[in-house]
């Protein structure tokens, strides 16, 4: 075994356990001034993607020393990220998430004012949770209210995958090539759905691009 290698390794490991878990408010802020500038203007799936750009663009890297897979979900290892757009957090969220003994995320008074005066302003009638909230039976809610059950969005964020195999055999750049022959093949004539096919490729095309965009600034940070 490579001894410089097990330390290094020890030493990302020590670093990430002695971090201590928090709440990160760049991810809801960045996503929202998003929907701000481009709701209304475009088709969903095109918002979701210039929303994911617009993270892309401006969210920070971390990189830490003697990493060699390189980025964090937040600012620093240990950051969590919300995601306002599925569930938009009460303060009284944030106090029990603070608060908690058990898998515990810290909430510093400046995320709490972003969330107060920025986030739950914007989303509160717009997330999908209060949608599905919305259309449940009163049993259901009677249910969810007395403690039977609970609900998966205001847990945790969403999904886990990594896109299967197409990420390690072709780049975004294939990719992107593939969406725009597939876009020229379209039949606006005699296919009633080409226009919502054409706003989910070029929502896939806007997200390869972010992706681009996020790989050549963590090399340019890496390299400087």
């Amino acid at each position: 075994m490579d001894r410089g290698s097990f330390d290094r390794t020890k030493k990302l490991r020590k670093q990430s356990i002695n971090e201590t878990p928090h709440i990160t408010i760049e991810r809801a802020h960045l996503i929202t001034e998003a929907y701000k500038k481009y709701e209304g203007t475009v088709e969903t799936p095109v918002l979701r993607a210039l929303a994911f750009k617009h993270y892309m663009e401006n969210r920070s890297l971390c990189i830490n020393e003697g990493e060699l897979i390189v980025g964090e979900k937040g600012d620093r290892p240990q950051g969590a990220p919300t995601y306002p757009e599925l569930c938009c957090h009460t303060l009284e969220d944030l106090d029990i998430m603070d608060q908690r003994d058990i898998i515990s995320f810290k909430v510093d008074n400046g995320v709490k004012k972003i969330q107060e005066e920025e986030i739950i302003p914007y989303w509160e009638n717009r997330q999908i949770r209060k949608k599905i909230m919305d259309s449940m039976t009163k049993e259901w809610l009677d249910c969810y209210e007395s403690g039977i059950f609970t609900e998966f969005m205001e847990q945790r964020a969403p999904g886990h995958t990594v896109g299967g195999g197409t990420f390690y055999k072709k780049g975004f750049l294939d990719l992107k090539k593939e969406i725009k022959e597939e876009i020229d093949r379209l039949d606006f004539i005699n296919d009633l759905d080409a226009y919502d096919k054409k706003a989910q490729l070029e929502a896939m095309d806007i997200a390869c691009d972010a992706l681009i965009i996020y790989g050549k600034d963590m090399l340019i940070m890496l390299e400087n």
